[in-house]
């Protein structure tokens, strides 16, 4: 079976490994991992110098990796996608409407891109017709020829250029086989969520956040000698290094659910943990925003488990903090059903390599100007010359005389067909009178739903705020003020303990009028039972102010500005329009 040099350049780090190419199950033979040097990647442009490519070639020939056709798989974020729907038409021929088509797709100068698709699946419109259902990406060139100029620089060929969307679902598919599951490739600087239902995409974005945060303060930490960046990964890997504020445990006692504080034991400071895990805060807030962006548009089916693999998916804790934040079974991915990988990565975690493997299974190949394959050019005696020529001319005039004939019939039936029209605009004439009272009764609707709008404002959200607080908010809870604007809701509030602040904030992001990422707390006072080490009379209590913003604050100004009708009437512009079209 061939094998191919699979290779993933990131921002931080670097990893290739040689695997079978096309395989349904490829099995892995030799990885490598290195730091990808500072000033390498331009706006995702790999620069290629001689100090660069030999830092490759020297890890390969150390790993004793020595095979020529590379596959490369792109990570960039300037690679757009849209799925579309196209007629199902010949496999073959789906490249050839993807280009007659890619203008309607990506309205940039397509003179500069490469364009690549994925079948998604086929669909039926409402007239039974069977349709594809497609994913269409466009690469610029720019990054597509900068590959293609390191593979040359390598000594190597390309032999396809995959999309690391495609990688990773070329890996995860099976295992996810029915439900909804979400996979999160976390990177040093980046994180590829993908929700699939039923072994298909659902979802596919890319958060602007990984690990290398939590890294950075690692490699910082006077405690542990500032180790380097395979050293801070490797304890990261092997140990717990972060806080996770409030673990929440599978037991629960009278449905109500128990936060306890969770630290790692003993070798790592509690305050290097503290700055390890807010380090993390972006990257699980841009995953929180994934779940809860697919979970609030598909409550029929949300998403059951979260698989976590790349770099980060090793991190010990991580799968706790997230967790804590989205309230979802966390699993770090450490097999895949229909892969062996664990024999292949003995005594390495294969999350790093995840997407060069699926690279290597199934790549997309852009579309672009391929190579002509040469042929074997053979030469014919004078005998053979002459008898060709005959049957070049006789078959010429063969052809000459067809054209001819369809030519005519074609002009004959452009001609029965454009008398059809001109009856059906005149049989049509009278339709220019209703199509005008259409635009002035289109017109008053838009001009009242204006007005209309214009007095909505995000404050009457209040009453559903309200009621959502009588059924979500713990009993303990005491509201000692509470003020509302058209923007968000004040509130001075007392609770029984700090377990109770964390499940009141959990709370209040899952209210339906209010923006969870928003949410500010302020003045949080703990007058607890116990204080400097004396035992307190009074009972304990937790005071604090929380700022909650309307999830839809400001939305209906913007809309009613956008649908601030032009004039008082339908204007003659629009009425000429309509009787040239007509």
């Amino acid at each position: 079976m061939a094998k191919v040099l699979s290779i993933e350049i990131g921002s931080a780090a670097i990893h290739m490994c040689e695997v079978d190419y096309k395989a349904k199950n490829p099995r892995v033979y030799k990885h490598v991992t290195i730091r990808t040097p500072e000033g390498m990647l331009k706006d995702d442009v790999i620069e290629t110098d001689e100090s660069f490519v030999s830092t490759i070639k020297e890890a390969l020939a150390a790993n004793k990796i020595h095979v020529k056709q590379i596959v490369f798989t792109m990570g960039s974020t300037k690679i757009a996608s849209r799925e579309v729907t196209i007629p199902y038409v010949k496999e073959n021929r789906i490249a050839d409407v993807i280009r007659s088509n890619a203008s309607d797709y990506f309205p940039v100068d397509l003179d500069q891109y490469e364009l690549a698709h994925s079948v998604v699946g086929v669909t039926e419109n409402d007239k039974g017709v069977r349709q594809y259902k497609l994913q269409v990406l466009a690469a610029p060139k720019t990054i597509i020829n900068s590959y293609q100029a390191l593979a040359a620089a390598l000594g190597g060929t390309v032999i396809a250029l995959d999309y690391s969307g495609n990688s990773l679902y070329q890996m995860v598919h099976a295992h996810c086989d029915t439900g909804v599951k979400l996979v999160a490739k976390i990177d040093e600087n980046s994180t590829l969520v993908t929700v699939l239902k039923d072994q298909a995409i659902v979802l596919q974005r890319n958060v602007s956040y990984g690990v290398m945060d939590a890294v950075a303060v690692m490699m910082n930490a006077a405690a542990l000698n500032t180790p380097s960046y395979e050293e801070a990964v490797r304890i990261l890997c092997e140990k717990n290094c972060m806080q996770t504020d409030f673990l929440i445990q599978d037991d629960q006692e009278d449905g109500v659910i128990n936060l306890d504080i969770n630290l790692a034991d003993g070798e790592i400071p509690a305050t290097l943990q503290e700055e390890v895990g807010a380090s993390l805060n972006y990257l699980i807030s841009g995953i929180s925003r994934v779940v809860d962006y697919y979970n609030s548009r598909n409550g029929d089916a949300p998403i059951e488990k979260i698989y976590l693999t790349g770099i980060g998916g090793d991190f010990q804790g991580l799968d706790q903090l997230l967790y804590g934040a989205v309230d979802i079974r966390v699993t770090p991915l450490k097999e895949i059903d229909g892969f062996r990988l664990e024999k292949d990565f003995k005594a390495d975690s294969f999350g790093p390599y995840i997407t060069c493997i699926g690279a290597a299974i199934k790549p997309l190949g852009f579309i672009g100007e391929k190579n002509e394959k040469k042929k074997l050019e053979v030469v014919p005696d004078k005998g053979e010359m002459k008898r060709v020529s005959i049957l070049v001319l006789t078959g010429g005039i063969l052809i000459a005389a067809a054209l001819a004939a369809v030519s005519l019939l074609r002009f004959q039936n452009l001609t029965d067909k454009n008398k059809q029209l001109q009856q059906r605009i005149q049989e049509l004439e009278p339709i220019k009178t209703v199509y005008a009272a259409y635009l002035q009764q289109k017109y008053t609707f838009d001009k009242i739903t204006y007005f209309y709008n214009s007095t909505v404002v995000a404050n009457e959200n209040l009453v559903a705020f309200i009621e959502e607080m009588e059924v979500k908010m713990p009993k303990t809870l005491n509201v000692i003020s509470m003020t509302s604007s058209t923007e968000n809701v004040n509130l001075s509030v007392t609770v029984q303990d700090k377990k109770e602040v964390a499940m009141v904030i959990r709370q209040f992001r899952t209210f339906e009028s209010i923006d969870g990422d928003g949410i500010v707390i302020s003045g949080l006072n703990d007058t607890g039972a116990v204080m400097n080490g004396q035992t307190l009379e009074t009972e304990g209590q937790v005071s604090f102010s929380i700022t909650l913003p309307y999830k839809w604050a400001g939305i209906w100004q913007q809309q009613a500005v956008q649908e601030q009708p032009a004039g008082d009437s339908p204007t003659e512009t629009q009425q000429t329009e309509t009787e040239e079209g007509l």
